[in-house]
């Protein structure tokens, strides 16, 4: 059978891939119940971990890339107040310019009682035309 025959019957490989999507490695690791394999994550979970990723990541953390991270548990031995939270998010958008373009917005919160800090990310996935945003609280441990 020639090559140019065997795929006779499908359709091409253009009108299946009309829309682009995102993908990424879920750091749970959840296994598929059919398929006994890891589940991805696809399109907005994917870009909202990738954020986060990126924001909790420390220079050098990263192997091969020390210049990858967003550097922020440095400053979450800070009191909490408005100026940390500034350089906090300064830190945050040096580090989402730089890697992840499809990020919009950065808004950095200081919750004085707690000594800890509420970060709000919002983006948006382009093919999708749906803005979202991810939200997490950052404390130090001890």
């Amino acid at each position: 059978m020639p090559i140019s025959d065997y795929n006779k019957g499908s359709t091409p490989s253009s009108n299946v891939a009309k829309s682009r999507t995102y993908s990424d490695l879920n750091l749970a690791m959840p296994i598929h119940p059919e398929r006994k394999d890891i589940t991805p994550l696809r399109d907005i979970d994917a870009v909202k971990q990738s954020v986060k990723n990126l924001v909790l990541t420390n220079f050098f953390e990263s192997p091969f890339h020390p210049e990858i991270g967003g550097n922020v548990t440095a400053k979450l031995f800070e009191n909490a107040d408005m100026f940390t939270a500034i350089a906090i998010r300064d830190e945050i958008k040096t580090v989402i310019q730089e890697f992840e373009p499809r990020v919009d917005q950065v808004n950095v919160f200081d919750d004085v009682d707690r000594n800890s800090y509420v970060v709000n990310i919002s983006f948006n996935v382009i093919f999708l035309q749906i803005e979202t945003e991810i939200s997490f609280n950052l404390q130090r441990l001890r």
